[in-house]
This record gives structure tokens, sequence and C-alpha cells, in this order.
């Protein structure tokens, strides 16, 4: 069953020309977006707006924009890198990649078609990085500092 989509791309990198020829390519102007860097408001409102947030990355320490995402509401589509694995519990608050394409169809198809899975997803995402805010970290630091 087709889906329709709609891909914002935030951020600028020396893939930039790659991807516009790509959009190019294959008429894709009216669903893909390339918005380059954008101040954190402009960020939060488009966390905010969507339904997921994706970052299929080779490597990350600690992926802030996963976590951003997820404390909006995003339910997560990454790769399992780092601690992403611990953060999406698994594939329990989000999607695992698995960089195989008949596979990663399948999970997300499964999030496409049921809804309570995807909403349950997100509220599992939303609730664990809400345990992760700055606020949360500075009492920590404080907590050891005073130790």
């Amino acid at each position: 069953m087709e889906k329709k989509a709609i891909l914002n791309f935030y951020g600028e990198g020396i893939e930039r020309a790659s991807l516009e020829n790509y959009i190019k390519e294959n008429d894709l102007h009216d669903n893909v977006f390339l918005n380059g860097n954008q101040n954190k408001e402009t960020v939060k409102l488009a966390y905010q707006r969507s339904h997921f947030v994706i970052l299929p990355s080779k490597s990350e320490g600690w992926p802030k924009a996963v976590a951003e995402g997820m404390f909006y509401g995003c339910v997560p589509i990454a790769t399992s890198v780092s601690c992403v694995p611990f953060m999406l519990d698994y594939g329990e608050r989000g999607v695992l990649l698995e960089m195989d394409l008949e596979q990663d169809i399948q999970q997300l198809e499964t999030i496409l078609n049921n809804e309570m899975v995807f909403d349950n997803k997100r509220i599992q995402a939303s609730e664990w990085s809400q345990k992760y805010t700055l606020n949360v970290f500075e009492e920590e630091i404080k907590k050891l500092l005073r130790e």
C-alpha cells in the first residue's frame, strides 16, 4: 500500500549537493525538503509537527537529535550505533534500522499500518526522554559534586 509522506532534512553537510540531485532526478521536490541549518525554535516546531525523527548514522556518540525528537513525541528511526539501542530500548521505543531494505520496510510498515503500535512507541519514547533533560543532568552533577 502506498503512503504519502513528507521528509524534511535539517542541517548542512557535504551530502547536500548529492541530495539536491537525487530530489531533482526522482521528482521529489513536492515531498522532500532541505531546510539547512535552522534556529532552535524552528527545529523544535518541526519536531512538534512530525511523526518520526530519522537518524541513519554510522557513528554517533549521544545522538542529541534522536533524544530531542523523542522528547517532542517523534518515534525514532535510527541505526544501531553507540547508545542508540539503549535509548530505543532495543526497538520498544522506536525502530532500530538493520540497514537491510526488506527488514527495515517490514518494521516501518508495522508502525504505519497499526496506530496502536505507533502510539505505544511514541509514548514510550517521549516518557523515556523526559528523564534526560538538562535540568535532570544539572541536578545529577550537583549531587556528584556534593559527594
